[in-house]
């Protein structure tokens, strides 16, 4: 029970020294323990579900840096979660944007149809942008965000890419990558092309269901699971393809959970592509070093969520001069939904980012994750620094042309 895993917290406050958020604010409520104590409070009825616990709730990222810490295996973000599906009908979202979940996200036509109407009809062009990877987050009144892709990834590409049979993959495109940041899969097709992968893409993936997650709608992330599940058809492939690490967690963490089912022989398939890359070994690390410097930023889902830690420097030293930016695995402050809820504990987070890239002296900022990556380019041309961020695929790609 969820009161039986909030108990075994002593409430010793280890996990304050590595929670992104507490480290900003310095408010024991915004620490690990302190939303522990909420939710503690909540199920003994102590306290009632009122806005300041609902924004307690949102500002975790899930990173997982505190259970990486706690001496009891306190499993934080397994609590947060639970609250989150308990507090569905509370935390308070656009109703467009709960309509979406029932009917346009299991409809991808659909789905494009309603992000451009969402695009076109924002007035305000100052506005924090909404992290990218959590779509249905477009709906958000008055948010800043990218035009959506004239022909998504699913429209562009056949479902079978065939490259010369060395290994046959599946590769899951994730909503930001499909309708915004298409790049970042044209650049990765053609990296497993030009290495001879047969590429499987599926045309009936839909989304994650991590912001459905997110939103404590657990019956919606389910049914995503079991269609994404059957569409990859994991069992007559090799691996199976992330580019967003968030997407990359959904499928390898989330998924067993939803289905109540052990998918061990799926999360053994799953890689992030930088992973996958490396896994292969077809690449050294070279003394050569292109006049291109480049540093890199850890998102927290790929090195904490998948252990995804030195494969993404190994391919940027093979082509690159590589130079390692001050605490680059420190959240860049996007931090999920709370760039949306709580910007200024966002804004914060980022300033220490962009300060860390500039120190760096590096000419492109590479990362693994999208909404990283529009999150960092906001905060970049706000202050107007001049410098490319890219996933590591497109820094990879542009190094074969």
């Amino acid at each position: 029970m969820l009161l039986d895993d909030v108990k075994e917290c002593s409430k010793c406050g280890i996990c304050r020294a590595v929670c992104p958020v507490f480290q900003e604010i310095n408010d024991e409520i915004m620490s690990p323990r302190g939303r522990i104590s909420l939710v503690e409070a909540m199920l003994e009825k102590k306290i009632g579900n009122n806005k300041r616990f609902i924004d307690t709730i949102q500002t975790c990222i899930k990173c997982t840096r505190c259970t990486g810490v706690c001496p009891s295996g306190v499993r934080v973000e397994n609590i947060v979660q639970s609250a989150r599906e308990l507090l569905a009908d509370n935390i308070i979202l656009p109703e467009s944007v709960r309509a979406m979940f029932k009917s346009n996200l299991f409809n991808p036509s659909a789905f494009k149809v309603s992000l451009i109407e969402a695009s076109e009809s924002n007035p305000d062009e100052k506005k924090s942008r909404v992290p990218l990877w959590i779509l249905p987050l477009y709906f958000h009144e008055g948010a800043n965000i990218s035009k959506i892709a004239s022909e998504t990834i699913l429209e562009k590409y056949p479902e079978y890419i065939k490259s010369g049979g060395i290994k046959k993959i599946s590769l899951f495109i994730g909503c930001s990558i499909n309708y915004v940041n298409t790049g970042i899969a044209v650049s990765t097709i053609e990296v497993l092309k030009n290495i001879g992968i047969d590429i499987f893409l599926p045309k009936n993936q839909l989304c994650c269901g991590l912001p459905a997650l997110f939103m404590g709608d657990k019956d919606t992330a389910r049914q995503l699971a079991k269609q994404n599940l059957e569409a990859m058809k994991a069992d007559d492939v090799d691996a199976v393809i992330t580019m967003c690490p968030a997407c990359g967690v959904t499928l390898t963490k989330e998924y067993e959970g939803l289905l109540n089912k052990e998918l061990t022989e799926f999360k053994l398939k799953v890689y992030d592509i930088s992973s996958f890359i490396v896994h292969l070994k077809i690449f050294r690390d070279s003394e050569k070093q292109r006049d291109l410097a480049v540093t890199y930023h850890d998102p927290c889902y790929l090195k904490l969520g998948q252990m995804v830690d030195p494969e993404p420097r190994r391919i940027l030293k093979h082509v690159a001069r590589f130079i390692e930016m001050k605490e680059p695995d420190k959240c860049c402050g996007l931090g999920c939904t709370m760039g949306i809820f709580h910007p200024e504990i966002s804004m914060k987070m980022a300033e220490a980012k962009v300060n860390s890239i500039i120190q760096s002296g590096a000419d492109i900022v590479a990362t693994g994750c999208p909404g990283c990556i529009d999150f960092l380019k906001e905060q970049l041309a706000e202050r107007n620094i001049k410098k490319e961020v890219l996933h590591t695929m497109q820094i990879l790609h542009r190094s074969l042309a």
